[in-house]
């Protein structure tokens, strides 16, 4: 009876182990999105810009980002421009992060690119920025940092 019942504790705890992990999704997972927002990028200045993104392409969990504008904010913020295609997608086992691919080229002419995972509010529909780091395009030169801010993307969820 001893070696009954540790068989049958051993194949439910190894039972319990191997439960399979889900992924996130988005939804919509069709469609598209606006969204806008206001972000501090610092390179060899800090700027405060404003972002206007297009979230089109919904899949159930990657989306490109169609349109994207970096203006206003900071009088410089007229000389950064996006770079490269941008994109956002869900992280496995987190409704609560978004790996987003985001670029800039800078006041000083050397762009940034990199795929960052940034906060997302399911709630308030909100990434967050927190001394997110992109990489710079040639080597050498310096990378750029989203020291905070928000973009808001009414009508996204992470299921």
């Amino acid at each position: 009876m001893i070696r009954k019942l540790a068989f049958t504790a051993a194949a439910l705890a190894s039972l319990s182990m191997a439960a399979p992990s889900f992924a996130q999704t988005f939804s919509p997972s069709s469609g598209s999105l606006s969204g806008s927002g206001n972000v501090d990028l610092q390179q060899t200045a800090t700027l405060n810009c404003d972002v206007d993104v297009d979230v089109a392409s919904m899949g159930a969990t990657s989306a490109a980002i169609s349109f994207r504008d970096i203006y206003a904010g900071d009088f410089l913020c007229f000389v950064v421009a996006p770079y490269g295609a941008w994109s956002l997608a869900t992280v496995p086992g987190a409704t609560d992060k978004i790996a987003l691919t985001i670029g800039a080229n800078t006041i000083a002419n050397k762009p940034c690119y990199d795929t960052i995972i940034v906060d997302w509010d399911n709630v308030s529909k909100e990434i967050t920025f927190n001394n997110n780091v992109l990489d710079p395009v040639t080597a050498g030169d310096p990378s750029c940092t989203i020291l905070s801010g928000v973009i808001s993307i009414p009508g996204l969820s992470i299921l």
